[in-house]
């Protein structure tokens, strides 16, 4: 067996376990355990973006703003005004950082973090609100095995039969053939958890929400993909052994969530 796969199921082997627990405990466990993440995955964003010839500690003179999106990521299991202020931050940074002065200081540093609070911070906050509703545990149950599913269906079917170029600017790899196989993974996902953690919705939502994660997680997967390229690295970070690092985890993940906290929210 490869080694890579081997070192690949011996960190879901560990990971998953301890994962489903959290879900299961859900409150503040799982709100400080999303932020943890969430702060590993900024410093991967931030360090990619800004320094990625360079060792990680490389970007710890950004301080406080390393820790900003966590903070958001976690706060809101306490007081959704968290998003709010996380939001207002991310505006001002960005502004800052898209200026032509430089009154502010370095203007990337500002724009990267700017970027950071919104991705992986506020579009990965919404897991938590999802984790806090009246099911939400089994919503989040349908976030983390619906990506696992359009993941894996897109990654077989390119394997197997992809051979027309999806987007090679975003990621030489994606196939057409690939994407269907992972909307097909995230239609097939969603019926059979709706039905198994018996979510309430009708066949219309369940094919609708289907489709909208299908393409969410493989618009996650793409983003992650370009990032990378831009910054020439292979993966985020090697902080899982044979998946890469947090956001190499997390970028599909980030979009199915949002769209499964709106779902369950007004249906």
């Amino acid at each position: 067996m490869p080694r890579n796969l081997l070192l690949r199921l011996a960190t879901a082997a560990v990971g998953v376990p301890l994962l489903l627990l959290v879900i299961w405990a859900g409150g503040w466990p799982f709100a400080i355990v999303a932020g943890l993440i969430t702060l590993g995955a900024t410093i991967e964003f931030a360090h990619a973006w800004l320094l990625p010839s360079q060792p990680y500690r490389a970007v710890a003179p950004l301080g406080p703003l390393l820790a900003a999106p966590a903070i958001v990521v976690a706060g809101v299991h306490a007081d959704e005004r968290f998003l709010v202020a996380g939001a207002v931050l991310a505006a001002l940074l960005l502004g800052a950082g898209y200026s032509r002065t430089n009154a502010f200081g370095p203007r990337k540093p500002l724009r990267v973090m700017g970027w950071a609070l919104l991705y992986p911070g506020i579009i990965f906050a919404t897991i938590v609100l999802a984790r806090d509703l009246d099911v939400g545990r089994d919503w989040v149950l349908l976030i983390v095995l619906t990506t696992f599913t359009v993941d894996t269906g897109a990654y077989a079917t390119g394997s197997l039969i992809g051979r027309n170029k999806l987007w090679p600017a975003m990621s030489p790899r994606k196939t057409w053939e690939g994407a269907v196989g992972g909307l097909g993974g995230g239609l097939l996902a969603t019926w059979v958890l709706s039905q198994w953690l018996d979510l309430g919705l009708a066949t219309g939502a369940v094919l609708g929400l289907g489709a909208g994660l299908g393409v969410a997680g493989q618009a996650g997967d793409l983003l992650e993909s370009w990032m990378k390229r831009k910054a020439d690295i292979k993966d985020s970070s090697g902080l899982l052994p044979g998946h890469g690092g947090l956001l190499d985890r997390l970028d599909s993940i980030v979009f199915v969530s949002p769209v499964v906290f709106l779902v369950a929210n007004f249906t």
